[in-house]
């Protein structure tokens, strides 16, 4: 018999009892299959639903409280001082604004609370960006403590200031996250003053939760921390189709 003339075989071979199936398919004596398809990024953000991953202050405990207006006298007045140095500068423009990524995001939301007892103000703000944007703001950030780690401010009444910028331990939250702590010491009319600002921000895909939290008695670490890890866990649920409570 002229095996060249014969028709092409097409192999089926299953496994373990039929829980595993390999097949492979004939078409004119080539193969054809089709590839797996990975799972879908997360996507970007509605205006509504970066309100709804908003965190309350019950998220925080009870001593926090929602927030009004602006930032405090003196702490503000810090805040707007020129640093020495331009990335510093930067950042202190970024800690005021309360966008960590610089990037104008596609949608966003923004709430504020207070801590009386520590004189503290946190800003939290849940926004979505184009991914190239997200991945260059938390790459950003991580270079803070090394390009930060010592500057200079003058603010508008030319009262000098030492800062410095020293990376925060945060909780494992979303796909990327980093934290950050400034310390900043200025002398006014012979009155020591010290501000503590922690900026901290976690990814999930192209939307980046941001949390600036401190004041001139101090920054709580734990608090910063606490706002990341919930934020990071209501965000997911509202990427996944969700209506957090509260």
């Amino acid at each position: 018999m002229d095996r060249s003339s014969s028709p092409p075989f097409c192999v089926a071979t299953v496994l373990a009892a039929g829980i595993l199936t390999a097949t492979a398919a004939c078409s004119g004596g080539s193969p054809s299959g089709s590839a797996t398809k990975s799972a879908s990024p997360p996507a970007k953000l509605t205006g509504s639903q970066a309100e709804a991953a908003l965190i309350s202050p019950s998220a925080l405990g009870a001593q926090w409280n929602p927030a009004s207006g602006g930032g405090t006298g003196r702490q503000d007045t810090l805040l707007r001082g020129k640093a020495n140095k331009a990335n510093c500068q930067t950042f202190l423009d970024r800690l005021r604004s309360g966008n960590l990524m610089g990037a104008t995001p596609t949608a966003k939301a923004t709430e504020a609370f207070t801590e009386p007892s520590k004189s503290a103000r946190m800003t939290y703000q849940v926004a979505s960006y184009a991914q190239a944007d997200a991945d260059k703001g938390m790459a950003w950030l991580k270079t803070l403590p090394n390009v930060c780690d010592g500057f200079t401010t003058a603010d508008p009444s030319r009262n000098k200031a030492v800062a410095q910028v020293a990376q925060l331990s945060l909780p494992k939250a979303g796909d990327d996250r980093f934290g950050v702590r400034m310390t900043m010491v200025t002398t006014v009319q012979g009155l020591k003053t010290a501000l503590t600002v922690d900026a901290a921000a976690a990814r999930i895909g192209p939307n980046v939760l941001s949390v600036t939290n401190g004041g001139l008695a101090g920054a709580g670490d734990a608090d910063t921390q606490q706002a990341v890890e919930s934020g990071a866990q209501r965000l997911q649920k509202v990427l996944a189709g969700q209506t957090p409570p509260g």
